[in-house]
């Protein structure tokens, strides 16, 4: 691949306050999301203003989910940020996705959910046109999927996945029929191409394998094609996730997806991606800073942590209400003790062994601490660690359900080991970091 270098940032959700943050609904609201709504406008004009001190590296790529639930307010606020960012030399590279035209958008008002305006998808390419579109190549406007000349030499295939006009997360035969063509003309040109796209190409994580939307449809067909029609990287998003992986199509070739976390929401991250002229692939990882939030004593990222912690254990907490009969019993009586256990607590519940260190923490602690961790990339809790080895004591326990659930969860003729997937889910395995990697492309 011919050099390269940009910055990577992905899922912004920019939400304009102005709209409404505040009150009953909003804070129940926010008890069981993963980023955040009111400091989202001050993360990005804060991250923006780094980026912008940059000279050097003059690119700037934002894979969707550009805004909350695509407000129209939050798309012009945001779109006023962009054009800040461009006076400062950047060339600035989005697409839209899910998140980013909605009929019914929300704020919150006087303790009350109320209904703003949204965004139709047909008015996006218009609004983001200074950002990609207007300037592509190939343009596909059922989707809005485009081909841009980032520099000289080396073109971006921008994949939209989330139109109203085809199936939602997925690739399709006429999409994939128009992005060969832009693959042979890339070809023909001597162009090295890399793609974008919202969707996770391969599943960032193992377990998000079983997952419907945590990757594109039919991940491996598209992974296949996207590697033997010469395209070796693909960055990605919508999972809130740090991850990279590598895929291997039949025919031998690579495909390195590099998915980046949710700017507004832990682990806040993005990346600066550079190709130097010997074709190495560095990528490094950089934290959101501070951006001018009280935030009550905590470190930025503990502040980030902590919510994403406790959206975690919310969403635990919801899980267990409802059903019935039985099993509504059941949940009811482990519901009420479930803010209390103690790791081991459940030890000595399912008659396993718990390492000291951990007998005395509540169970809602750890399980926070564990989803924080395999969202942040690089899991710590490989095998021999306290964590690894309590999950495995878990999941042996429980073998005889495995085994009966396995079968019913193949995908695509693939066969499925759960708990294999979901050590290897928990610990990072690969022999390469999620964060800071380098490979050497073709």
């Amino acid at each position: 691949m011919k050099p390269v270098s940009f910055y990577l940032l992905t899922d912004t959700h920019y939400f304009e306050n102005e709209l409404g943050a505040e009150g009953k609904a909003y804070e129940d609201y926010m008890q069981k999301e993963q980023y955040f709504l009111r400091e989202s406008s001050a993360i990005v004009k804060s991250t923006f203003a780094r980026l912008a001190e940059d000279k050097e590296t003059d690119i700037v790529i934002i894979p969707g989910d550009l805004s909350k639930n695509g407000e129209k307010e939050s798309h012009k606020c945001f779109i006023k940020e962009l054009y800040k960012l461009k006076e400062s030399g950047k060339k600035i590279f989005v697409i839209t996705a899910g998140h980013d035209y909605n009929e019914w958008s929300y704020a919150y008002k006087n303790d009350e959910r109320i209904q703003v305006e949204g965004t139709d998808f047909d008015e996006l390419c218009e609004m983001y046109r200074d950002f990609g579109c207007g300037d592509a190549i190939a343009f596909d406007k059922e989707t809005h999927s485009y081909v841009a000349e980032v520099t000289d030499g080396v073109r971006m295939l921008a994949i939209c996945c989330d139109s109203p006009n085809q199936p939602k997360g997925a690739a399709d035969e006429r999409l994939t029929a128009w992005m060969k063509e832009q693959t042979d003309k890339a070809k023909n040109d001597g162009c090295s191409m890399f793609a974008i796209c919202h969707y996770p190409v391969i599943p960032p994580v193992p377990v998000f394998d079983l997952v419907g939307d945590a990757k594109i449809k039919e991940w491996r067909k598209v992974a296949s094609f996207l590697a033997d029609n010469g395209v070796e990287l693909v960055l990605t998003g919508h999972m809130h996730i740090q991850s990279i992986n590598e895929f291997r199509s039949e025919k031998g070739n690579r495909l390195i997806d590099i998915c980046t976390s949710c700017l507004a929401g832990s682990p806040a991250k993005y990346r600066k991606i550079t190709v130097d002229e010997s074709s190495v692939l560095k990528v490094e990882t950089i934290d959101v800073e501070d951006f001018g939030w009280d935030m009550n004593g905590l470190s930025v990222q503990e502040y980030f942590d902590r919510q994403f912690s406790n959206a975690i254990v919310t969403r635990v907490r919801k899980a267990l209400d409802g059903g019935e009969g039985i099993v509504k019993h059941l949940k009811s009586f482990a519901g009420k003790r479930f803010d209390n256990i103690t790791v081991g607590a459940l030890g000595r519940l399912l008659m396993i062994k718990v390492d000291e260190p951990f007998k005395n923490k509540k169970l809602t602690e750890l399980i926070g601490e564990v989803g924080v961790g395999i969202f942040s990339g690089d899991g710590a809790y490989v095998e021999g660690t306290p964590v690894y080895n309590l999950i495995s004591a878990v999941l042996k326990r429980f073998s005889f359900i495995i085994k009966k659930v396995e079968p019913k969860l193949e995908k695509e003729g693939v066969k499925v080991d759960l708990k294999n997937m979901l050590l290897n889910t928990i610990g990072n395995n690969k022999g390469y970091s999620d964060n800071n990697a380098k490979f050497i492309l073709k």
